[in-house]
């Protein structure tokens, strides 16, 4: 069967479930089982949609969804309107990202409302994915990532906590909000430092951290690298820590063989140093040796040093 075909067959299915809808508000039916028919409504409805989704009418298949949502509500059924309201958003992904929020939003509200903080933080984790692809709403990306984070805290899940405050630390370090930034790498990295399967990420955040610092203040950012490697020892014998402190010579102290003694780099705009954004412009590129600077040139970066996951230890 053809996608018109199959439309044809979905439009005959939501006519039929609309019959049951205004057959269910009738008298004899208000006596005589009329939230039945309500539920089967609700079926009709959800095959009406799928036959949309054959189809790949998106914005047909939502908008059924939606309708049987409306009915699971009236017939108390959360759970079932929850999930019918997830199913609405992804198919208006497809072809309306603001509808798509408009709907997992009702979802999360539900799922809050029922106590599933987990469920309605996974959701809000795709609300903010819609903001950053589609809409590319940056502050709402990170409203919604922040408020993941907190139910996933709440329920004690801080790994998928984490998870999404790196997500804020990065855009917030985009948006030059560098505090805010900072106090994310360095409570994750305190975090992953006391657990044998993450201390090995702990030296990636606060080297994240004190490149932070390093855009807001060069004191600061040396009194941080020091802080650093007190809290955590290891951080001193890492390449990260090396760097940071041929760098925190600056504004002239830093020289290009300095910078190849610190490891085997690779250059500067590749491997970890991928998209690093703040420091190949003022304020900080000012501080750097002019011996730095072709380390700060090349190909621009596709994605963001501050949105990468920690590399794997070196061998």
């Amino acid at each position: 069967m053809d996608n018109s075909g199959k439309e044809a067959e979905a439009m005959a299915l939501l006519a039929e479930a609309e019959r049951k809808v205004k057959n269910s508000q009738s008298f004899f039916s208000g006596l005589f089982g009329g939230s039945s028919k309500i539920e089967e409504a609700c079926e009709i409805y959800a095959r009406a949609a799928n036959m949309f989704k054959m189809a790949k009418n998106w914005s047909a298949a939502g908008n059924a969804f939606c309708q049987a949502a409306q009915l699971h509500l009236q017939l108390q059924s959360k759970h079932d309107a929850a999930t019918c309201f997830v199913d609405a958003g992804n198919a208006f992904k497809k072809a309306d990202p603001q509808e798509a929020i408009n709907c997992l939003m009702r979802a999360t509200e539900i799922y809050t409302d029922m106590g599933r903080f987990t469920i309605a933080a996974k959701h809000h984790i795709s609300i903010a994915e819609i903001y950053e692809t589609e809409l590319v709403d940056i502050e709402k990306a990170i409203a919604h990532y922040e408020q993941s984070a907190d139910y996933y805290k709440g329920e004690e899940s801080n790994s998928s906590a984490n998870k999404c405050l790196l997500k804020v630390a990065g855009y917030a370090a985009l948006l030059e909000q560098y505090q805010k930034a900072i106090d994310i790498y360095e409570q994750v990295g305190t975090n992953a430092m006391d657990s044998p399967l993450l201390k090995y990420s702990a030296k990636d955040y606060f080297f994240k951290a004190a490149l932070c610092h390093f855009c807001i203040d060069m004191l600061n950012a040396k009194l941080a690298v020091q802080k650093y490697e007190e809290l955590f020892p290891a951080f001193s014998d890492s390449r990260e820590c090396k760097l940071m402190k041929v760098i925190a010579r600056g504004p002239r102290g830093a020289e290009c063989g300095q910078l190849h003694r610190v490891g085997e780099w690779p250059a500067w705009g590749s491997g970890p140093f991928t998209g690093m954004g703040p420091l190949g412009k003022p304020p900080f590129s000012d501080m750097l040796s002019p011996d730095i600077h072709p380390f700060l040139s090349g190909p621009q970066p596709t994605v963001n040093f501050f949105l990468q996951s920690p590399q794997k230890p070196h061998k």
